[in-house]
């Protein structure tokens, strides 16, 4: 019997330490035939080691919404998710937490990366708009859609859901942002730890 045991015990780790997940294939979770690009789908922060953490965290510098993107992988254990940006080959790692974002992988996936580019994303926003998105910027009047382009969707441990007349996001570890809507827009922006 302990012999046996001792023979699943390399297993079992292999299993813990590669995670039992298979992995998340960007062309299968957009469909992607040959030709066709991904982008970001909303302004990503990422931090000096080119970290973007799933919370979309606002410290650091921004990789901009429609920036072309090339997969590279993803991993179960730890949980990230890898691309280049196609222009400057630049590396960047998404830390991600089904806990944080109440989502699989998968899901992550396809509402931060797209298949528009920047103009079709950028279509039809107001001249005044377009600056404050291009700026990484929330100020009142903006909708649920021009925010998401900016901030990405809140995430759900602090937000369970978007029909919600507030929406909380992280500026830092720490601190954190609420928007209040009324009628459709955001009324407020109140950051929480100014006092």
């Amino acid at each position: 019997m302990y012999k046996k045991l001792l023979l699943f015990l390399p297993l079992l780790g292999v299993l813990l330490l590669g995670g039992c997940a298979d992995p998340v294939v960007f062309a299968e979770v957009f469909q992607l035939n040959q030709e066709q690009k991904l982008y970001t789908a909303y302004n990503l922060w990422y931090d000096q080691d080119n970290k973007i953490s799933c919370l979309n965290i606002q410290q650091g510098r921004f990789l901009p919404l429609g920036t072309e993107i090339e997969p590279i992988g993803t991993s179960s254990f730890p949980e990230e998710i890898r691309f280049r940006d196609a222009q400057t080959q630049q590396e960047y790692v998404i830390s991600f937490s089904d806990g944080y974002r109440l989502c699989s992988m998968r899901e992550y996936i396809s509402y931060t990366f797209t298949t528009k580019n920047r103009d079709e994303l950028l279509a039809d926003l107001p001249p005044a708009v377009l600056a404050r998105v291009l700026h990484g910027e929330v100020v009142p009047g903006m909708t649920p859609e021009q925010v998401k382009l900016t901030y990405g969707p809140p995430p759900a441990i602090r937000t369970p859901s978007e029909s919600n007349e507030s929406w909380i996001y992280w500026l830092t570890p720490d601190e954190t942002l609420r928007l209040v809507f009324r009628a459709g827009k955001v009324r407020n922006v109140l950051n929480l730890n100014q006092r």
